[in-house]
């Protein structure tokens, strides 16, 4: 009896590492056959070089910026000049995004950001610097809302949808540390290999970092060039033919994250799960250095772990995807990180901080891809681009509120200890927000999304019919 046991336990595990196999074989076949597909490659390429250019521009800006101030202020208002326009730019996609031709919007958002990018190279004044971003950031959203609307009509299998959304994703953050590296080679008053041209009078010794947004402004023209590569269409059938169809009138597109039952409750859900996750932006640092009582370091390195998790998710949802539906991933990551946020509120050692940076980071960036895809596969071509215009400015818009509400409660609650016998808390405005925070990401649970894809799992078929979904 015992042998006969043995002998099931150990057939069992056989198959389930041959199950694992099978899994991992299979992430490797659409990683690779998504290399080999000439269009989604040419965008991808694009794509990553592209990121690269914007860390690099983003990491001279704040210098910049903090150079030319030293106020933590106006470095905060750069940053929120890089949200901010999506409360105009999300109309303008909406309008725009499914009526021009995709390709050709990308094309000019990428031209336009380059020649927005050289001018902050040459300019001195802040108030000139702040309007560029401004002006790059509007166009920034209608790039995205075009390219996450296009991306479906790329991939040549829809099962491997969230494998291309995971790769552009796994690129934009991915290319953080090489980013961090070239900004070290390229600022002329630091870099070893430029350091002497800071000595003499001319432009590069009174504009350190122009190689540094020169270096952006390429990224952007070479993205342009290889979106111009792609030969397929990034807009559906039915798009084109309403294109040539002269007499049909566009359907209002303001309104329609409202008007469809799907979009209705999933930009509720991201407008509650971002402002939550908001707070965590601006009392990060307050939290490591008044409740862990960490330094600088360790909230750099407790960020450099969230980065980590992040990319853990990224590779962790290709498998994951594989067995449970997108719409059970969805939920369970709201409650993971609203529950490890109201973990980190609660806690006071800087060890387990960084485990819950690293849990957060994973369970965030297999929301954000999860969600991504699903609006790809429940919403139809015709209406993705305003889709992911709501998507991306609501998700932007209520970021921004986060950070407002967190900021209040940590400037106006002082730090004070309260002893519950067992455990001592440590109590300050930063844990409220982000105690709050969290409860607001996992409340989201609790929404109904209302889209009968939900519950099928990753498929390439409309919707038969709006039902709802509970998790």
């Amino acid at each position: 009896m015992k042998r006969k046991h043995l002998t099931h336990i150990g057939t069992h595990e056989h198959g389930a590492n041959q199950s694992m196999e099978e899994m991992a074989t299979g992430v490797k076949s659409d990683f690779v056959q998504l290399l080999r597909h000439h269009d989604f490659r040419s965008l991808w390429i694009g794509q990553t070089v592209s990121a690269l250019g914007d860390w690099l521009a983003t990491f001279a800006l704040i210098a910049l910026v903090w150079n030319r101030t030293g106020s933590a202020g106006a470095v905060a208002g750069l940053l929120g000049l890089r949200i901010v326009p999506s409360i105009f730019s999300g109309a303008v996609a909406t309008l725009i995004a499914d009526r021009l031709r995709r390709k050709q919007t990308m094309v000019f958002c990428d031209i336009s950001r380059g020649l927005l990018i050289m001018l902050a190279a040459v300019v001195d004044s802040l108030v000139y610097l702040y309007t560029i971003i401004f002006l790059m950031e509007f166009f920034n959203v209608i790039f995205i809302a075009s390219r996450d609307a296009g991306l479906p009509n790329l991939v040549p299998e829809p099962t491997r949808l969230t494998m291309a959304n995971s790769m552009t994703m796994g690129s934009t953050y991915g290319t953080i540390p090489l980013a961090a590296a070239f900004f070290a080679l390229l600022v002329v008053s630091s870099s070893p290999f430029l350091r002497s041209l800071a000595g003499g009078n001319g432009f590069l010794a009174t504009h350190p970092y122009a190689l540094a947004f020169a270096a952006d402004a390429f990224s952007f023209l070479f993205s342009a060039f290889m979106i111009l590569r792609i030969r397929k269409s990034l807009m559906g059938e039915s798009l084109l033919v309403r294109e040539k169809n002269e007499g049909e009138k566009h359907k209002g597109s303001l309104g329609f994250a409202w008007r469809d039952p799907f979009m209705r409750s999933f930009t509720a859900a991201i407008a509650t799960g971002t402002l939550g996750g908001g707070t965590l932006f601006t009392v990060g640092v307050i939290y490591v250095r008044e409740i862990l009582n960490g330094s600088d370091t360790q909230f750099g390195f407790l960020m450099a772990l969230f980065g980590a998790g992040m990319l853990l998710g990224i590779v962790g949802l290709q498998f994951i995807s594989r067995v449970k539906a997108k719409g059970v991933i969805f939920k369970m990551c709201l409650l993971v990180s609203g529950g490890t946020l109201i973990w980190m509120a609660l806690i006071t050692v800087i060890f387990l901080a960084y485990v819950a940076a690293l849990v957060f980071g994973a369970a965030f960036s297999m929301l954000f891809m999860t969600g991504i895809t699903m609006v790809q596969e429940t919403v139809p071509d015709d209406n993705r681009g305003k889709a992911f215009a709501a998507f991306h400015a609501v998700s932007r818009v209520f970021l921004v509120l986060g950070a407002a509400l967190g900021a209040a409660l940590a400037s106006t609650i002082h730090p004070a200890t309260i002893n519950l016998g067992f455990v001592h808390l440590k109590v300050a405005g930063a844990t409220i927000a982000m105690f709050i925070g969290g409860v607001l990401i996992a409340s989201v649970f609790f929404l109904p999304l209302r889209s009968a894809q939900l519950s099928r799992g990753a498929t390439a078929e409309k919707p038969a019919a709006s039902e709802e979904f509970q998790g």
